[in-house]
C-alpha cells in the first residue's frame, strides 16, 4: 500500500501554488509547522507522534527546496517530468556546500547532540540515540545528526550480535 504522503508534490504538502513567493512559502509552512510539528504532539500515542515527525519532516524538506530559488527550478523541472521529490543530495544548498553535510546545528538540537556525543562516550548506546532522535526533532533533516544516529544503531546492533 503506498503512503499518502509520497503522492503529494512539496507545493500541495504545503498548500500552495506554483507561482507563490518566498514570503508565501514562510506564511505556509509556519501554518505547516502549527499543525505537524512533534512538539505538537508529545502527548499522544507514539503512532500519532511519529506520523506527525514524518509529515513535518517532508513539510521541512518541501520549504528548504521552495524557497531556495536554484533548488526551486530544479524541482520544478523534475516535477515536469513526474518526479515529487528532489532525491538526497539534489539540491539543497545548504547541503550541498563543503563537505556536502551541513554542520551547523540549531540550539536545541544541539544541546540533544552533546548529550549524545556524552552518552557515546560512556557508551549508553540507548540514551546517545534517544538523544540524537530528540535533535533530529528540533533540526529535522540534519544531515550530521542523522550521521550520528547511523553510527549509534550501528554499535547496538554490534552490541546486539555480541
Amino acid at each position: 500500500m503506498t503512503d499518502r504522503l509520497d503522492l503529494l508534490d512539496y507545493y500541495t504538502l504545503l498548500g500552495l501554488e506554483p507561482t507563490a513567493t518566498s514570503d508565501d512559502v514562510r506564511r505556509a509552512f509556519h501554518a505547516f509547522a502549527l499543525k505537524f510539528h512533534p512538539d505538537n504532539h508529545m502527548d499522544g500515542d507514539a503512532a500519532k507522534l511519529a506520523r506527525a515527525t514524518q509529515i513535518f519532516r517532508r513539510g521541512a524538506e518541501a520549504y528548504r527546496v521552495l524557497l531556495d530559488p536554484q533548488t526551486r527550478a530544479r524541482y520544478d523541472a523534475g516535477l515536469r517530468e513526474g518526479k515529487l521529490r528532489l532525491q538526497a543530495g539534489e539540491g539543497d544548498a545548504r547541503r550541498s556546500r563543503g563537505s556536502g553535510t551541513r554542520q551547523k546545528l540549531n540550539r536545541k538540537a544541539h544541546t540533544f547532540f552533546r548529550k549524545a556525543e556524552q552518552a557515546m562516550k560512556r557508551q549508553d548506546w540507548s540514551g546517545a540515540k534517544l538523544s540524537l532522535k530528540i535533535a533530529l526533532q528540533h533540526d529535522p533533516g540534519n544531515a550530521l545528526v542523522e550521521a550520528k544516529l547511523a553510527e549509534v544503531q550501528a554499535a547496538i546492533d554490534a552490541k546486539k550480535k555480541r
